[in-house]
């Protein structure tokens, strides 16, 4: 008799998963705004809220470990993304430099609304070209890769609706502007800018001219959102929810919905309400809902201010190139031990 109802039960969250995927985003949007309220008064929710913190406890260290290591390879791939885009306008930026750049805007994004970092990111980038313009250029590039993630998202998309957990209509949406960004770079690539504001379409007129040169930069875009799955399906196998694969392709576009409204410092709520409720209409319980959400936000935020911490120091003047090298590999030496000591305190002491 319990096997019938655990049937039931399964049978009517599959139902909700493919009958009324259309929910998924009207409904979290709605939770993220809720998650505001709950991020600076947490006795909205009271016991709800510290079954999930206490939850965390039950997390598998090692899958959280490798969900870190997916969120530095997704904050990686998003750099090589930019390092390509400012390419696209003439900036010439090394590798290192340009993790480093990026990563500075990771830092900043981890405590700051609005997503400022973005702002820093712009700034330091844009440092790469020499020109009055440099400010409308860069901006222009960078607009290649937000139209690159929207491409990679309405394919992530498809995916998702074929597995019948997401609705089709943000495609539209999203291929809309690709097909706009596409139209641009063809009506431009012949033109010149004669004003300040023309300069926004140097990116697109370079892509009109060598389509390559986008792919490169969608490349590094897909390479960082299956970083991202990886992390998002990590996390979900750390709490024992099932099939970790079709909830991270679930959780993902949620984020990026939750990213498009960065109202809180460091997005506090938005993306802990954004992963909850994705996995509410994957079947999930509330609590271990809410449990993942908060542990998807711990550990991207540890993985952006370490990466952020690292850039900082990259980035900082040093008197002589002595000097930057002890530093760095001090602070290197130092970051491995610590990291050995943690991982050793929560992975290998549950295997002596």
């Amino acid at each position: 008799m319990e096997d019938d109802a655990t049937t039931s039960r399964t049978r009517r969250t599959s139902d909700f998963v493919i009958k009324k995927p259309h929910r998924i985003f009207p409904a979290a949007a709605a939770l993220t705004l809720a998650l505001i309220a709950v991020a600076f008064v947490p006795e909205l929710l009271g016991s709800e809220v510290r079954r999930a913190l206490a939850g965390l406890s039950h997390a598998r260290p090692a899958w959280l470990w490798l969900a870190g290591d997916c969120f530095l390879g997704s904050l990686v791939g998003t750099a090589g993304a930019w390092r390509s885009a400012i390419g696209l306008v003439g900036g010439r930026i090394g590798w290192l430099d340009a993790g480093a750049r990026y990563g500075v805007g990771s830092l900043i994004n981890s405590f700051a609304p609005a997503r400022l970092g973005d702002v820093a990111r712009l700034a330091l980038f844009s440092r790469a070209l020499d020109s009055d313009e440099r400010i409308w250029r860069a901006s222009g590039s960078f607009v290649v890769v937000g139209v690159a993630r929207a491409l990679v998202l309405a394919l992530l998309i498809v995916a998702g609706s074929i597995a019948g957990a997401l609705p089709l209509w943000p495609v539209l949406v999203l291929i809309g502007l690709t097909g706009v960004a596409a139209l641009a770079a063809m009506t431009t690539r012949n033109r010149t800018a004669r004003t300040h504001v023309a300069h926004l379409l140097d990116a697109f007129r370079q892509l009109g001219r060598e389509p390559r040169r986008g792919v490169r930069v969608g490349a590094w875009i897909a390479f960082a959102t299956v970083a991202r799955l990886g992390a998002a399906a990590a996390i979900a196998a750390a709490l024992g929810i099932r099939s970790p694969l079709l909830a991270a392709i679930l959780v993902v576009p949620a984020l990026d919905l939750s990213g498009a409204m960065p109202l809180t410092p460091g997005n506090v709520g938005l993306t802990s309400g954004a992963v909850a409720m994705a996995l509410r209409a994957h079947g999930v319980g509330l609590t271990t809902a809410l449990t993942t959400g908060i542990a998807f936000h711990a550990v991207e935020t540890v993985a952006g201010i370490v990466f952020g911490l690292a850039s900082v120091l990259f980035l900082a003047p040093f008197s002589s190139t002595g000097a930057r090298r002890r530093t760095m590999l001090a602070a290197g030496a130092a970051a491995c031990a610590v990291l050995a000591g943690a991982f050793g305190a929560t992975v290998l002491v549950d295997l002596v």
